[in-house]
């Protein structure tokens, strides 16, 4: 049989959609693009060791400083980017219970019971 060959963005559509449905397996996934469960499995495993979620350092061989270096800065980026979010949220959040105060403040003084 021969091996087919799929385009980058295909993969890359793949992986985002097995990696954005945490409820679905790979089988579900290659099921629903028609390709075979090893192919997804290998182009999820391969793109999170390319953004360095996974560590290629087996447990006989021990991680270089170099390997290190790299693993620890995207984590930091993911932790940055994380941090930005939560901050936005509290910003968000704050400005919508301000609004409810002034809300509760305006309705309360218009009714005199």
């Amino acid at each position: 049989m021969p091996k087919k060959k799929y385009s980058d963005e295909f993969k890359a559509d793949a992986v985002a959609l097995y990696e954005t449905h945490p409820d679905m397996s790979y089988s579900q996934v290659a099921a629903d693009l028609g390709i075979s469960r090893g192919a997804i499995k290998s182009w999820v495993f391969q793109a999170r060791k390319e953004a360095g979620k996974v560590s290629t350092s087996s447990p006989d061989r021990p991680e270089t400083p170099e390997e290190e270096l790299a693993r620890l800065r995207v984590e930091n980026d993911s932790l940055r980017a994380d941090k930005r979010s939560l901050r936005s949220d509290v910003e968000r959040l704050e400005e919508e219970r301000a609004i409810l105060r002034k809300a509760t403040k305006y309705f309360a003084a218009e009714t005199t019971w």
